[in-house]
């Protein structure tokens, strides 16, 4: 029935923008269990007082209903007029939790209360907005497969004050996360790119510190920077600068004997452990090529070439 209530409500206001005004007509509202209770004992009330003649229980009884009714309309403008907006999601990979982050903005000069966003039974709030303030609250879906996941509709939602009605609307938003491939698993040594061989590895210990960068899943976990960590609670990892360091070519063609996914996977994590030993990194893909660089910047390039790879096909 919700489902059906939510495609009624599409087809009739349509698509959202990344940024959304809440207007009156699309802000529904009913009663919760609470409420539905509440209502039937003032019903009972006003049944005993007309059978009894009881003044004292007509007073009690339309105080009671007409506190409702102002429940009521603080509960539907909790919501009117909130802005929400889309913040955008951080790429994330397959089963790994995508977090889109919305935020509730209040234009008003009261402030608003209770506010939650829900999605498939995940729930982020609920959260109180000061007048001319936001709020800003993440939503996670699961993911399982690369490519992308959207966040096609969620509700936002209030039970201010008293949880006596639930005032809602839904949102449908293109909101899309990239989700890259799931890593395989650690230990297949990085392949050697033809053409540059190993004369131009240096020892060990010969690695000039480059800076930092935010870890990803699958990095040595001896190369996190826990001093950061401990300073900004950031998970960070050291970057190396090795000038005459081989550069690594990812090639498609060397996985021959593996599946596709199989193979998007092993790549995936090569190119986090080139990333990590500082190596200038390249990936060919059919159809596709990614020139040698390094940087946060291109590992997230090779990352997105291999999240997006025949995305059709396999769908």
């Amino acid at each position: 029935m919700e489902r059906w209530a939510a495609n009624w409500a599409r087809r009739r206001q349509g698509g959202d923008s990344h940024s959304v005004a809440l207007a009156r007509r699309r802000i529904y509202i009913l009663p919760t269990r609470f409420g539905v209770v509440f209502a039937v004992m003032v019903f009972a009330m006003l049944l005993g007082s007309i059978n009894y003649g009881a003044s004292l229980g007509f007073a009690l009884t339309f105080l009671l209903a007409g506190l409702g009714l102002v429940v009521m309309h603080h509960c539907h403008n909790n919501l009117l007029g909130a802005e929400i907006k889309f913040l955008g999601a951080a790429p994330v990979f397959a089963g790994e939790r995508a977090e889109f982050r919305v935020a509730v903005h209040n234009a008003g000069t009261a402030a608003r209360y209770e506010i939650e966003l829900v999605q498939r039974g995940h729930r982020a709030g609920p959260v109180d907005v000061a007048a001319g303030g936001t709020e800003i609250l993440r939503l996670g879906i699961d993911t399982q497969r690369r490519g992308w996941t959207t966040l096609d509709r969620f509700t936002v939602e209030t039970r201010h004050p008293g949880r006596l009605l639930r005032a809602w609307t839904w949102i449908h938003m293109d909101a899309r996360c990239l989700v890259y491939p799931q890593l395989a698993a650690p230990g297949r040594p990085l392949p050697e790119t033809a053409g540059y061989g190993t004369a131009g590895r240096p020892s060990p210990g010969d690695e000039d510190f480059a800076g930092l960068r935010a870890a990803a899943p699958g990095d040595p976990p001896q190369r996190i920077a826990w001093k950061a960590y401990a300073r900004n609670d950031q998970l960070l990892l050291k970057q190396f600068a090795a000038g005459d360091r081989a550069p690594c070519v990812l090639d498609w063609d060397t996985l021959a004997e593996l599946d596709l996914e199989a193979r998007v996977s092993q790549l995936a994590r090569w190119c986090i452990d080139a990333d990590a030993e500082g190596r200038a990194l390249g990936l060919v893909l059919p159809g596709v090529r990614v020139p040698l660089g390094a940087g946060v910047k291109h590992l997230a390039s090779c990352l997105e070439a291999l999240a997006l790879f025949d995305a059709g096909m396999d769908r």
